[in-house]
C-alpha cells in the first residue's frame, strides 16, 4: 500500500506540471520576449553608442585632417599646373597669381616668387580681363601682386627681408589704404622695435579691417613694446 501510495503522489506531481506547461505560453518567433516587454528599448544605452561613435569619427576627424587639407591643396596645385599645360592660351596673369598663392599656402614660397616675377613682367596683360574703366581694379590688383610678393620672399630660407620691405612699400604705394600691406608693414616696423611708427600703420590698417584678428594681435603687439620702451626710459 505505502508503494501504491508514492506511486500514487509522483503521477500527480507529473499531471500537475504538465499542467502547468500547458498553462504557460510557448516562445514562438512572433512572441515577444517577455524580458524585453517588459524593459522596452534601451534609449539610454542607444544614446550612448551612437555619443561613442560620434566621438570617434570626430576624433579621427580633426586627428587627420591635416593630411586631408594638404592633400586637397596639393590637388588644387596640380589641377592649376594642369591648366597651364593643356590650356595655354586660356591661361592669363590672374590664374598665374592664384597658382603662386597655392604655393605660398602649401607652403613653397620660392615656386610662388617665381610665379609672382613672371606676373609682374606680363601685367600689362592683365588689362584684358578687366574693366578699362576699373582703374581702381588694376591699381588693387597691382598692389595685392606686390604685397604677395613681399609675403613670399619673408618665407624664403634665408630671408629676403629688405627686398619684402621694398614689395611692401609699393603694394601700398598702388592701394594706399591696402589693410594686408599695412598689416605686413607693420610686423616689420615691429621687428625693428619702430613701435609708434607700426601703431599708426596698423591703426589706419584697422580702419578698413576693424574686425581683423590679425592686425588686432599686431596692433596690441606694438602697443606692448612701446610701453616697455616708455618703462625703460624712466
Amino acid at each position: 500500500s505505502a508503494a501504491i501510495g508514492l506511486l500514487g503522489t509522483g503521477l500527480s506531481d507529473t499531471i500537475e506540471a504538465q499542467l502547468l506547461l500547458a498553462r504557460k505560453p510557448m516562445l514562438t518567433e512572433s512572441t515577444p520576449n517577455p524580458l524585453f516587454a517588459e524593459a522596452g528599448t534601451d534609449y539610454y544605452f542607444i544614446g550612448w553608442l551612437f555619443a561613442i561613435a560620434a566621438i570617434l569619427l570626430f576624433g579621427g576627424y580633426t586627428i587627420t585632417k591635416p593630411y586631408w587639407e594638404q592633400r586637397w591643396l596639393q590637388e588644387r596645385v596640380n589641377n592649376a599646373k594642369l591648366k597651364f599645360i593643356t590650356q595655354e592660351d586660356k591661361c592669363t596673369p590672374e590664374d598665374q597669381y592664384e597658382l603662386g598663392r597655392l604655393y605660398i599656402a602649401l607652403p613653397d614660397p620660392s615656386s610662388a616668387l617665381a610665379e609672382f616675377e613672371e606676373v609682374e613682367e606680363e601685367f600689362d596683360d592683365m588689362r584684358r580681363v578687366l574693366d578699362p574703366e576699373d582703374a581702381m581694379g588694376a591699381l588693387a590688383a597691382r598692389a595685392m601682386l606686390h604685397n604677395s610678393k613681399g609675403f613670399a620672399l619673408t618665407n624664403l630660407e634665408p630671408p629676403r627681408t629688405a627686398q619684402a620691405r621694398r614689395e611692401f612699400v609699393r603694394s601700398v604705394t598702388y592701394w594706399p589704404e591696402y589693410p594686408e600691406g599695412l598689416l605686413n608693414i607693420g610686423r616689420e616696423l615691429i621687428k625693428r622695435k619702430r613701435y609708434d611708427v607700426a601703431l599708426r600703420t596698423l591703426n589706419t590698417a584697422a580702419k578698413w579691417q576693424p574686425g581683423s584678428k590679425f592686425i588686432k594681435e599686431a596692433s596690441q603687439e606694438a602697443e606692448n613694446g612701446l610701453e616697455e620702451l616708455e618703462y625703460e626710459k624712466v
